[in-house]
């Protein structure tokens, strides 16, 4: 019977596609690897594909039981042969795939304990985690979702989304980004103090908190738990001030992250 850890991609890799795969054997012309994440298919990477720098010696780059990241340059689901590339993957994507893998296989640690709570077997619901994994993008995608409380519109279950929902606020904690600024105004009026100071007011109710710093400046932290919303608090402040800070008897700048 399979239970949480069996639930693998099981299809064939794609062409382009970054995979994390184990180095099961190394030969003086290249080095076999395991794909977990396909059903432990074998993988070939040619020493041409290892580094982008001549090798004298295979083994001073690879060792066997390292895991490491690939590309797919050749997939063939009829012959079976899966070519995979070291060196066409930069540190950003290699740090990318290693922590969606991570991510995979908490998941599934995460599934079992569900299952568990729920008195479920993986056979038993498996259709409906898969109509979960395609509304949320993957496995551990499902728990993110349930930690920040977001109900799927997938058929679900009460018993079965009660025990993921309970699983997922217990286990992640949710991200939180933050952005700070130093904001700097200044108006030359007469009644310029009551003018900033009303500009000012306007700042708290679009989701930043403001802080006086000493003339002219001001610290302002927006936090959110999606980046982009983030961007658009700050996008609005921005638009906000220069709306309100017009006309030569204004100065003000809202440039650059504060450290």
């Amino acid at each position: 019977m399979r239970n949480a850890k069996e639930l693998l991609k099981m299809d064939f890799p794609q062409l382009d596609e970054f995979v994390v795969a184990k180095v099961k054997k190394i030969m003086p012309f290249g080095a076999i690897l395991d794909l977990e994440e396909y059903g432990h298919a074998e993988g070939f990477a040619h020493i041409s594909e290892i580094s982008s720098g001549w090798i004298r010696n295979i083994r001073e780059h690879l060792k066997e039981g390292q895991v490491v990241v690939g590309k797919i340059i050749v997939s063939d689901s009829v012959k079976k042969q899966i070519d995979v590339s070291l060196k066409r993957v930069s540190q950003g994507e290699k740090k990318r795939k290693i922590e969606e893998w991570q991510n995979s296989k908490r998941a599934q640690k995460l599934l079992q304990r569900a299952l568990e709570k729920a008195g479920k077997t993986l056979k038993q619901v498996e259709g409906e985690i898969k109509e979960l994994e395609q509304e949320f993008g993957s496995l551990y995608g499902i728990f993110e979702a349930l930690s920040a409380k977001t109900a799927p519109t997938a058929k679900v279950s009460k018993t079965l989304l009660a025990a993921l929902q309970e699983v997922a606020e217990k286990e992640i904690k949710q991200k939180e980004f933050t952005n700070r600024r130093i904001l700097k105004i200044t108006c030359y009026l007469p009644d310029g103090l009551e003018r900033v100071k009303k500009i000012i007011s306007g700042i708290g109710p679009m989701g930043a908190k403001v802080h006086y710093v000493g003339a002219p400046s001001y610290y302002v932290e927006a936090k959110a738990g999606d980046a982009k919303v983030l961007d658009k608090t700050m996008q609005k402040i921005e638009g906000y001030l220069a709306e309100n800070c017009t006309g030569d008897s204004f100065e003000w700048s809202f440039a650059g992250e504060a450290q």
